[in-house]
């Protein structure tokens, strides 16, 4: 009910107003809502089934939990989902004070990647000093990071998301997921986007098993709330990554890959009408792409110049350093944050 699909209310809205209006016009605004419900189903058919193949061959290799592997080893396909979830403040207590609530403590970032076919997600935390915001170098470090760390190796990967511009469906990741093909990585990626409004799928759950233990947790700095991620569920599904630490000790680099991609690819236009992408090894560079599931597809050179790219390939891009915390942003959480830690972890989150 807090996420409810604009296209549907519209079209709900344009439901009720026609009560008295010709049959003709009822008919017309009920087929539009009708289609638009056929392809949300389609949509959920098509993730549900990448799921379950995923748990098919999670079940025949006896795959039981995420590692890293060689890339592009295993002969199979897996399916991973990613997203971020809302911040969290610590210090944190079940038994808030009131001048608690009216302060702004230290925040924890939270960008899970999901293996649904195990199941197991992986949640990587970021400390406020170590985030350089949602942008697409910060998701396609923490997937790159994912993917070199706790793949399975597999030829062939399947990805959902949702369609934020901003963090996932831009240039920069398609970019990205053709390189990863072009450096060898995988034989062939394909990212899936859901229909906006209809996007609730398998890390919001994991999410959802991570704050119900968040909320009645004494959590005071990260240590603590990597166990509350690896205690919220008895079947071991979350797991935590730490992106850095409290000191802005780099844990997971985070890279610049705006720079890196900056005149050896294209951009692909109307990326945010379509929602079905792929990459293969036999069309290196090339992005093939089309709006629904049955819709007729197209294809698109990235790279501008094969030799460019096969110079990039030999290096990684620059790191970006963490922007750390401002010295007034310090200043505040030692003078108002602090009195509210528990002592022992007062020189961790505020000193």
């Amino acid at each position: 009910m807090t996420d409810l699909c604009w296209q549907c209310k519209q079209n709900n809205d344009k439901i009720h107003r026609t009560a008295n209006l010709p049959e003709e016009v009822k008919m017309e605004v009920l087929s539009e809502q009708m289609e638009h419900l056929r392809t949300v189903e389609r949509e959920r058919e098509h993730y549900n089934k990448m799921v379950h193949d995923a748990k098919e061959v999670a079940k025949a290799a006896g795959i039981t939990c995420l590692g890293p592997h060689t890339p592009n080893s295993s002969d199979c396909q897996f399916h991973y989902n990613f997203d971020f979830a809302q911040q969290v403040h610590l210090p944190h207590s079940p038994l808030q004070v009131k001048p608690l609530y009216f302060l702004v403590p230290r925040k924890v970032g939270i960008f899970g990647v999901c293996a649904e076919g195990l199941p197991q997600q992986i949640n990587y935390l970021i400390d406020e000093g170590m985030s350089s915001g949602k942008g697409s170098n910060m998701v396609i470090s923490l997937l790159h990071h994912f993917l070199e760390n706790y793949g399975l190796g597999e030829k062939h990967i399947h990805i959902h998301c949702d369609n934020c511009a901003g963090q996932n469906k831009n240039k920069f990741v398609m970019w990205y997921l053709a390189w990863r093909i072009m450096r060898g990585l995988h034989t062939s990626i394909s990212v899936n986007f859901m229909p906006a409004g209809h996007t609730k799928f398998a890390p919001d759950w994991c999410f959802g098993l991570l704050k119900r233990k968040f909320i009645v947790c004494e959590v005071h700095c990260l240590a603590d709330m990597c166990h509350v991620v690896e205690t919220s569920s008895t079947r071991g599904i979350n797991k935590a990554q730490l992106v850095g630490t409290e000191t802005q000790e780099n844990i997971v680099a985070v890279y610049d890959w705006q720079t890196y991609f900056h005149g050896c690819c294209r951009a692909l236009k109307g990326i945010k009408s379509n929602y079905h992408f792929r990459f293969t090894a036999d069309s290196l560079g090339t992005v093939f792409y089309k709006r629904k599931l049955d819709d007729v597809e197209f294809s698109f050179q990235l790279c501008n110049s094969a030799e460019t790219v096969q110079q990039r390939l030999a290096q990684m891009p620059a790191e970006v350093a963490p922007p750390g915390l401002s010295q007034a942003r310090q200043e505040y959480l030692r003078h108002f944050i602090r009195p509210f830690v528990r002592s022992d972890k007062q020189d961790i989150l505020c000193p």
